[in-house]
This record gives C-alpha cells, structure tokens and sequence, in this order.
C-alpha cells in the first residue's frame, strides 16, 4: 500500500509539471516527448536489473494494455476539447469501479466488504471535490466515458502481464507501444529550440512520471487494481486542488475541503 501511495504524490507532480507545460505545448506532443524521454531510462534499468524476455504469453495482454492507454488518451485529449473541463474530469472517477469490477471477472480478484466500501467512499469523495457533475448527454461525454473504460481496463491487463514479466521489461515495452501508438497517429511536429527552452520542466514531468508508473506497477502486483486506481485518482484530485490552493490562489468551498478531509483519513485508515 505505500508504494501505491508515494506512486499517487508522484502523479501529482507529474500532473502539475504537465499543467505547466500544457500552456506551451500541445498534449499528443506531450505524450510523444514523454514517451521518448523516459524509455532509454527505462531500457537501461531493464538492461542491468533483469535482461530477461518473458514468454510469449506476456505479450498478449501487455500489447492490450499499451493500446489501451494509447486510445484512452487519444479519447481523454478529444474529451477535453470538445467538452466542459468541469463536465468531464469528474466522470473519470468512475475508473476506479471499472477497474475492480473488470478484475473481479478477469482476473478472478474479489474484494472484500471493507475494500468495497473503501473505493465507494473515495470516488464519491474525488467526484464531489471536482464539482460532482455527471452527464451522458454533453459533448465530450462519450470520450471521456471510453477514457475511463479504456484506462479502467489496462490496469488489469498489465496485472495479467507482469504475472508473467518483469517490471523493469513490462514498463519499457508498455512506453514503446505507446510511443508508437500516439507516434504513428498523431505525427507531432518538434522543435528542439523550444523544447530545450522548458527542459528543466521537462526533466522533472519525465521523473515524476517514471517514478509513478514504476511504482505503481510495483503496487499493483499487492493489491487489487480498483483499489490502487481509487487512491491515485483521489491522492491525485487532491494534489490539484491544494496545488490550485497555494500556488495559484483558487479557492475551495467547505464541502471540498470536507472531502479532502474524508479522501486522506480513508486513505491513511486503509493503508495501515
């Protein structure tokens, strides 16, 4: 469960070095650059820590994965374009459900009556703090729906995976499919001056997500995938919020405040 958690601060710094660079660049760009910066990372530590290739069965529920953040990427960027941020970002607290449901039936991993009981409180608490608005009928809707499926259902797929890797290869092969996805799709155009301009937030937006997805894979092979994506959304929820607090000098209503309270006790509660 600690992993699952540092893996969640991570996100948020992640989240919050990728918002900062979202005003000088466009998101498939994003996607591709981190992509392309932590995979030789990636393929060092794959290379001095374990050097093995798993057996074929591996690659039919990694590459599954890899496409499936791919698309739900691809779907998350098409949401918030067409659709109201305050609309869409709360309907994807509705990964958490469908990554303990789909476990549930694929990979036959129940939950018991007090981990239940744990995601509902978090996802209704995430939902509530980023406004609580849920709607099928908006524009965005629908991809922000297929979002939260397809980012819902990778998780289990890579639990599946790494039953049968690595994590140091399953972390460089997920990155490459995904490198290749969003490559061949979007076909983004660089410039090297301009990139080399924000390098330092590029550095830590690439460490920051590095240590996240490793850690979170590390997580993943303890505890049930509904769970672990219910505490990255929320620790990840708050972090937006209390960095919109400080740095930004947004404001939140008591009811959020409230339900950031209630995110961090469940989560300190269900940690120990």
């Amino acid at each position: 469960m600690e992993f699952a958690l540092v893996s969640a601060l991570f996100w948020v710094g992640f989240d919050y070095t990728r918002k900062r660079l979202a005003a000088f660049f466009s998101a498939p760009l994003m996607s591709v650059v981190f992509s392309v910066l932590v995979l030789p990372c990636y393929l060092v530590y794959w290379f001095y820590a374990d050097k093995s290739v798993p057996a074929v069965q591996y690659f039919y529920p990694a590459t599954i994965s890899g496409l499936l953040a791919g698309i739900g990427s691809v779907s998350f960027i098409r949401a918030l374009a067409v659709g109201k941020v305050a609309v869409m970002l709360p309907m994807l607290s509705l990964t958490p459900v469908i990554s303990g449901v789909f476990a549930w039936i694929w990979l036959g991993e129940s939950l018991s009556l007090i981990e239940v009981s744990a995601i509902a409180v978090l996802v209704s608490a995430s939902f509530i703090l980023q406004g609580g608005k849920l709607t099928f009928i908006e524009p965005g809707s629908g991809f922000i729906l297929l979002t939260a499926m397809c980012w819902g259902c990778c998780i289990v797929f890579d639990k599946q995976a790494l039953r049968h890797s690595s994590i140091e290869f399953h972390i460089a092969y997920i990155t490459l499919v995904v490198l290749v996805f969003n490559g061949l799709l979007f076909r983004p155009k660089v410039e090297l001056s301009k990139l080399l301009q924000y390098s330092g937030l590029w550095m830590s937006a690439a460490a920051c997500f590095s240590f996240a997805v490793t850690l979170q894979f590390v997580a993943l092979l303890e505890i049930q995938p509904g769970i672990l994506e219910a505490l990255k959304r929320a620790i990840g929820i708050i972090g937006a919020g209390l960095i919109g607090v400080y740095l930004f000098k947004e404001k939140l209503t008591p009811t959020q405040w409230s339900c950031i309270g209630v995110i961090l006790v469940t989560s300190v509660i269900f940690s120990v």
